[in-house]
């Protein structure tokens, strides 16, 4: 039994079934949503539904109502990772056997494939970059929000600026830098690459 905040501030206590049952229509959504892309070749539902259930058991497992976020939001990346897990052959299989240059004219007139594509950016890398985005942020507090520019952008936050700023060694901003990556490594290990 766990005790789960809902998005509607209400926390409840709840078995693993109990919080199946409650989240099912979640698990509905996300599964159909992701096969409605694929109108010839679905993902078999029975199949997509028990990656979907285990991601459901690793997310209340994985749990923990102090952290102060909703389940939802916690499922929701999970469910996110499950859909990945169940689709991704079909997005590698897609176009298997084809090689179509984006930036060659079709046709006389000049016009380009990579002319008619829209700006947004649906591709899995973006899917998997604003999934890795997401799960760097909901684990990075704001003390750390600093360390983490010093992570991402070297050029623009130097270490040693940080340093100076906060009063202190460089060799102890440094240390803290490498605690903050181990931190990140670890989550993304377990939330992300752990299948």
């Amino acid at each position: 039994m766990k005790e789960i905040l809902l998005s509607n501030g209400e926390v409840k206590s709840m078995t693993f079934e109990e919080a199946r049952k409650q989240f099912e229509p979640m698990v509905i959504k996300h599964m159909t949503d992701a096969n409605n892309k694929f109108v010839y070749n679905a993902v078999e539902k029975e199949d997509f539904r028990q990656i979907l259930d285990i991601e459901v058991w690793r997310a209340y497992e994985a749990y923990d109502i102090e952290q102060g976020n909703c389940f939802t939001t916690y499922l929701h990346f999970k469910l996110q990772k499950g859909v990945r897990n169940a689709t991704y052959h079909r997005y590698a299989q897609k176009n298997q056997g084809t090689t179509i240059s984006a930036s060659a004219p079709i046709g006389d007139d000049e016009l380009k494939l990579e002319d008619m594509f829209s700006t947004e950016d649906t591709s899995t890398d973006s899917i998997f970059f604003n999934e890795l985005a997401s799960i760097i942020k909901e684990n990075v507090s704001e003390e750390e929000h600093e360390i983490l520019q010093c992570l991402l952008n070297k050029k623009d936050f130097p270490v040693v600026d940080y340093a100076a700023k906060h009063n202190m060694t460089r060799q102890a901003a440094n240390q803290r830098v490498k605690k903050l990556q181990k931190k990140l490594r670890q989550i993304v290990a377990q939330e992300y690459l752990e299948i």
